[in-house]
């Protein structure tokens, strides 16, 4: 009674829209009807909609949510204007439909849906209980299910032949009884045919085959004519069917067929009536299903099984996201990638991984990882808006190559017991009877067919880099699980032949593209990159560990000359990649040659190449490229040769220091004051060269290096390996000792930073360099007064008052020798450094001094101290008198 009062309402609804139509046509004047808009043919997932009154579509489509409104609002949009108050006497006044009520909406809307689901659930429970309760034969049950379907399916096309609603309602997503009742026949008939084959064994798998086939065929026709909710709710209820009718021994065969048909229509549907959502949702149902199968199977038989499911939906998504959608390769540029088809292919290429698994990488299996990796590059070359799909060819091969024997499979992952080591064994230990003939054959492909879609398509930017990558990603694989490590004549011999092949291609296509074709850049990058790439993976393979990174830091260098006779824009990033992997080489063994080889010879060891020629080749870089282009690759090469010099001089100091034992810690000052030296003359140096370069490497690298200098002096220096406190031995020279390498020249150093720091510095940074000078001089003079008296070892031993005194007199002397190099030179913060060490002095006097000495040396102390500050006095007084008869001209005060 309710279905039947819903039709019945809703055909009374469509003759009053017809006739409101028809008095709206009548007070208009009559007219012709408008036409229904092209839909533009750059949209190809533009939805359609039935046709069965245009004149209802249309305003429909113009006035969503309004029922049908009459077309006499087009013509009163287009009427003259109103007068001003806005009021026309003339305009009819347009009914608004009123909003349904939440009463008319669980009574029109609601019931229907779920009197929809309750017919499905309810045959679906009802075969159920008639299995457990035994009340019919298997024949019985899937006749009354054959024949409930066909009731429904019936029912609902004869409502919709009545009622004429069914294109209205899909449009405007009403609640549609015809849709409902059609949707619920076509899943019990799903339900009816599986059961059939799968629980019950009645028909075999040809007669499944069919129908299936028949099925989905009445399910593509239904979802045309009644529009989406059939479309959706019956993907979603093919897909739930097997969990709720099932068998104790489920058959993968049945599941396979079964899921390609589902596949099948649900994608048949969305082509036809180019419904985009039900495109992906169908993907992802086909994808789901993958996963169940791939679960469910466990031999050679099922594993024919999930190989034919694979490659059926795979082929399914290739026509309806890609083939279907786009025109073929024209050899022109595209507009706009489509990651999401890509995506989709890449990840029904997947599926591929789980059949390698189960089929334990037998024929079955090897053969569809060929036709699906085959086609993807196809597809990314004849149809250019996937050229994505290259790189999902490049990553399936990969994976796959990797996984070899390696237990993965549903079943081996379900067993959790030392699953890791499982894992790490088999990728320690692959299957050589066919491994490395296989990655040669996948590799071949790859290249071929890769080199094959960069001649002739628009997505070249994929295909070669699909093309590069696969040959040198598979060639690592195979050399790291078969002699890892080890030096391989064969497989070094194989990346020397990639090489060759790569740079036969690059030039091959250098000349072959046209100048202007679309990613012809991106094209011979990709292959100059695999030519580096290959070289590199010689290296690596054929050299011993110490001259690896010679080798490639001599290839950084090559690469960057290659640009200067053929500048492509791709060899300096491909020259700064080795140039990293250089860097990361070294990092990974940084004695060059193991701890055992490198000896205990100072400066002329491994250790002097190992970082000496990487050094000189990033600056050679550096040099190369600054002369045409100064952009961050090249300055990026500049911080690169300035950190690798550092680190070589470092490197070099600390096994000297040591006797060469490399892993020593570094807590000596004999140590630390040359690594002090060294970062004091980098600041100096980079410093000088800025001025005349301009490089923000450069003056970054300047202020940097003294910072960190200005640190190691402040703690290690003056505090934490200060011989006085630690007892280090300074030697036995009273001048040319520890201390003058510690000390002396470090303070001069620092001098020369302050004194010869512009204005392009900071202020606190020229005034800590003077002042930490003064204090490296300060300490110096104060430890040679000690060094004079106890080394060398100048934490013992008793202060005499000889020494005492001689504080006193060395620190004034020092003073007044500043004096008079502060007033030669006119240098402010030389004369206030001057001051600084007579204070020191005068405090010693008078604090320490007066009670520490005795006798003659105590007399001795304050004479000196003041004849000292008399004369001070003196020539300061004689200053500011000259001073003041020979006035300055005021450009000078001004100066």
């Amino acid at each position: 009674m309710g279905v039947r009062a819903s039709a019945r309402t809703r055909r009374l609804e469509l003759r009053l829209q017809s006739v409101e139509g028809e008095l709206q046509e009548l007070i208009r004047g009559g007219g012709d009807r408008p036409s229904a808009p092209a839909k533009p043919e750059e949209m190809p997932w533009e939805p359609s909609d039935d046709v069965v009154d245009e004149t209802v579509l249309e305003e429909r489509k113009k006035h969503p949510g309004k029922g049908s409104v009459p077309s006499v609002q087009k013509a009163a949009s287009v009427a003259a204007e109103p007068p001003a108050d806005g009021v026309r006497e003339d305009e009819p006044e347009v009914p608004r439909p009123q909003p349904q009520s939440l009463e008319e909406r669980i009574g029109t809307r609601w019931a229907v849906w779920v009197g929809g689901l309750a017919l499905v659930l309810g045959g679906i429970f009802l075969v159920r209980y008639s299995i457990e309760a035994g009340l019919m034969t298997p024949a019985a049950r899937i006749s009354s299910g054959a024949l409930l379907a066909l009731v429904l399916v019936g029912a609902g096309e004869w409502l919709r032949r009545r009622s004429l609603s069914g294109a209205a309602e899909v449009a405007e997503g009403a609640p549609y009884i015809p849709g409902v009742l059609t949707l619920a026949g076509t899943t019990t008939a799903f339900a009816t045919v599986f059961a059939a084959h799968a629980l019950y064994g009645m028909v075999g798998p040809g007669p499944a085959f069919l129908l299936f086939a028949a099925v989905a065929l009445m399910t593509l026709v239904a979802a045309v004519l009644h529009g989406r909710a059939v479309a959706s709710y019956g993907l979603i209820a093919s897909y739930i069917i097997p969990f709720l009718v099932h068998s104790d021994q489920p058959a993968v065969w049945p599941l396979a067929l079964y899921g390609i048909f589902v596949s099948l229509a649900a994608y048949g549907v969305a082509r036809v009536r180019l419904w985009l959502w039900l495109a992906f949702a169908a993907a992802g149902g086909a994808l789901f299903w993958g996963h169940v199968l791939a679960f469910a199977s466990g031999g050679p038989w099922d594993a024919g099984a999930l190989a034919v499911y694979s490659l059926a939906v795979f082929a399914m998504a290739a026509f309806v996201f890609v083939i279907s959608l786009y025109p073929r390769n024209a050899g022109d540029e595209i507009e706009r990638q489509d990651w999401a088809a890509a995506l989709v292919l890449f990840l029904h290429a997947f599926l591929i991984i789980y059949l390698l698994q189960i089929d334990g990488f037998g024929s079955v299996s090897l053969s569809a990882l060929v036709v699906v990796a085959a086609a993807l590059l196809v597809i990314a070359t004849e149809w250019p808006a996937a050229a994505a799909a290259a790189i999902g060819a490049a990553v399936l091969m990969t994976f796959a190559y990797l996984s070899w024997q390696v237990p993965l499979s549903p079943v081996d992952l379900q067993q959790h017991v030392a699953a890791a080591s499982r894992i790490a064994a088999a990728l320690a230990n692959p299957s050589a009877e066919n491994f490395t003939s296989v990655g040669l054959l996948l590799a071949a492909l790859s290249g071929c067919m890769g080199l094959w879609g960069t001649l002739r398509s628009s997505g070249r930017w994929a295909l070669a880099a699909a093309g590069a990558a696969t040959p040198l990603a598979l060639l690592a694989i195979a050399y790291l699980r078969v002699a890892p490590f080890e030096t391989s004549v064969f497989f070094g011999a194989l990346s020397l032949i990639l090489a060759a092949a790569f740079l036969a291609a690059l030039v091959f296509l250098d000349r072959r593209l046209p100048a202007d074709g679309p990613g012809r850049e991106a094209a011979l990058a990709a292959y100059t990159v695999g030519t580096v790439g290959a070289i590199a993976a010689g290296m690596a393979i054929l050299l011993e560990q110490g001259w690896l990174p010679v080798g490639l830091a001599l290839l950084a260098a090559g690469t960057m000359w290659v640009r200067e006779k053929w500048p492509l824009p791709a060899l300096s990033w491909v020259s700064l990649g080795v140039s990293v992997l250089t860097c990361l080489v070294i990092a990974y063994e940084p004695t060059i040659v193991g701890v055992d080889r490198l000896g205990r010879t100072p400066v002329f060891n491994a250790l002097l190449y190992g970082y000496g020629v990487p050094t000189l080749a990033f600056g050679y870089c550096a040099w190369s490229l600054g002369r045409t282009v100064q952009d961050w690759v090249q300055q990026a090469f500049e911080a690169l040769a300035i950190f690798a010099a550092l680190v070589a001089i470092a490197v070099l100091i600390h096994h000297a220091m040591n006797g060469g034992d490399f892993y020593a810690p570094a807590d000596t000052l004999r140590e630390w004051s040359l690594h002090t030296l060294v970062l004091l003359a980098g600041a100096l140096a980079a410093q000088r060269l800025d001025r005349i370069s301009h490089s923000p490497v450069l003056s970054f690298a300047s202020l940097a290096f003294g910072i960190v200098s200005f640190a190691t002096i402040a703690q290690f220096h003056l505090f934490t390996l200060n011989p006085l406190f630690t007892g280090e031995p300074i030697g036995r020279g009273l001048v040319f000792n520890l201390l003058f390498v510690a000390y002396l020249l470090p303070a001069c150093l620092c001098a020369a930073i302050a004194l010869w720091t512009g204005a392009e510095r900071p202020q606190w940074y020229r005034l800590a360099a003077g002042w930490l000078g003064g204090a490296l001089i300060f300490v110096w003079i104060s430890l040679e007064v000690r060094a004079y008296f106890h080394r060398p070892h100048l934490d013992r031993g008793v202060s005499t008052d000889a020494e005492l005194y001689s504080y006193s007199a060395a620190w004034l002397l020092f003073g007044i020798a500043l004096l008079l190099v502060g007033l030669r030179w006119q240098s402010r913060m030389i004369r206030l450094a001057s001051a600084v060490f007579v204070l020191a002095a005068v405090a010693k006097v008078f604090l320490f001094d007066m009670a520490g000495l005795d006798g003659v040396w105590r007399a001795l102390s304050f004479i000196g101290l003041g004849i000292v500050l008399i004369g001070i006095g003196l020539l300061y007084q004689r200053l500011l008198t000259r001073a003041s008869a020979n006035p300055p001209e005021p450009e000078e005060r001004i100066a």
